[in-house]
């Protein structure tokens, strides 16, 4: 018991795997209400959200609750397939254009002289990476309407778990500011007309759509987007730093990757994505940085009595699922588990299919958004490497390999504890 909640945490890959496939008993719908909420979802709109349809309504062939349809648009978003061929070219422009010398962004702090340009790691990844994929998502607008949301997108997400663990707006006046900010933002956008905005994307458009025939609220909506967009945004720029730390404090894994990738971003950006994905030490390495920044967990509700192995779980339970504990099981990935080896993955070609390697999740909530989080991530780091001229860390300050801030509660890919970001220089390719 966890403040009077029945709480069951599981940890065995099996049992994991018989939690994810249990669908009837074990439900995600209570979790996803209480993100809704706090985020900002008004009563009415959850039971809009949740209603199941009766035959007779007009909800053009909408046939099951609009929280479950959203999910099927979802998933045709972000798994291959016809809408994510349209929307990725898009992301892959953007972050190319983003980069180029001229536009290495001059973050606070930022120190420029002739040919080299000392910028902050994590504002760098995050600026090209946020900036890239909201554009994409919703045009130029949303951008132009709040010209801070990166700001109020990182003091959100910086205090998001206070939301999840419900802290009252006085005791996180910043974190509910920041995040007002974001749902004012989208409901502006929301708010224009759909020509003034075209660039929306498809399942934004979607879930619009069909909101309108539950009458359900602007800001209700916008809520609800935020929510989506915050999943979508707040992980891939967090992996493409650490990654490019372990790169840059080992040279010789720095030279292997880039080796590897060079003749193929040499040969230009069409299908990156594709041919990135082909290097076997570049997806070793996202898979091994995956693996030790995770903090992902999935949580379910038991709605009944449910055998599970040697136990019952009671109903009116909670099922947690920490997937950090099954990525350090030494049964699977071996000894060293808290120590960076690619190899691992290298040596063992199906150790990415492994029960124990869930950094995004499973069953039901297998995150449909692991392809572009990967494209993104990738394509940075191999352009990161191949268009200038080295990264390195800032000569005139000393350096310690940066630490994961594990006492933060996280949701997904943790972030180094504060002040430990990295400064590095950025050198001008030579032509």
């Amino acid at each position: 018991m966890v403040a009077g909640q029945l709480l069951y945490v599981v940890t065995s890959p099996q049992d994991v795997t018989d939690v994810y496939k249990n669908t009837r008993t074990l439900t995600f719908d209570e979790y996803a209400q209480d993100v809704m909420k706090s985020i900002g979802v008004s009563d009415d709109g959850i039971t809009k959200l949740w209603s199941t349809p009766e035959k007779s309504d007009n909800r053009g062939g909408l046939h099951k609750a609009l929280a479950h349809a959203g999910e099927d648009y979802y998933r045709e978003q972000f798994l291959p397939g016809n809408r994510i061929d349209v929307l990725w070219p898009r992301v892959l422009g953007l972050i190319d254009s983003a980069m180029q010398w001229d536009q290495l962004p001059q973050t606070p702090g930022a120190i420029s002289t002739d040919g080299v340009k000392t910028v902050s790691l994590l504002e760098w990844k995050s600026k090209v990476l946020l900036e890239s994929v909201i554009t994409a998502f919703f045009g130029p607008q949303l951008l132009q309407i709040d010209p801070q949301l990166l700001l109020h997108f990182a003091a959100y997400d910086e205090e998001s778990w206070k939301l999840t663990y419900k802290y009252p707006r006085m005791m996180s006046k910043n974190m509910y500011h920041a995040k007002d900010q974001l749902v004012a933002a989208v409901e502006t956008w929301l708010n224009l007309p759909r020509d003034k905005r075209p660039d929306g994307a498809w399942f934004i458009q979607k879930l619009e759509t069909e909101s309108s025939k539950l009458e359900m609220g602007i800001k209700d909506l916008a809520a609800m987007i935020t929510s989506l967009a915050w999943v979508i945004l707040s992980n891939a720029y967090k992996l493409s730093f650490w990654m490019m730390a372990y790169m840059i404090f080992d040279a010789s894994l720095y030279a292997a990757i880039k080796a590897e990738v060079e003749p193929i971003v040499t040969a230009g950006t069409t299908k990156l994505e594709t041919r990135i994905g082909e290097c076997p030490r570049l997806i070793a390495l996202f898979n091994e940085v995956l693996r030790l920044t995770t903090a992902s967990a999935s949580i379910r509700t038991v709605e009944s009595d449910t055998p599970l192995g040697d136990k019952v779980l009671r109903k009116g339970g909670k099922v947690l699922l920490p997937f950090r504990q099954l990525h350090f099981n030494q049964d699977i990935f071996g000894s060293n588990t808290g120590g960076l080896e690619p190899e691992r993955f290298l040596k063992n070609t199906k150790l990415h299919n492994s029960s124990s390697f869930r950094p995004f999740g499973g069953g039901s909530t297998y995150c449909p958004g692991r392809y572009v989080a990967r494209w993104e991530v990738l394509t940075f780091v191999a352009l990161a490497l191949c268009r200038f001229g080295g990264i390195s860390l800032a000569s005139a300050e000393t350096h310690m390999f940066p630490e994961l801030d594990t006492k933060k509660p996280c949701l997904g890919i943790m972030t180094p504890i504060p002040g430990q970001d990295i400064r590095v220089m950025v050198r001008k390719k030579a032509t």
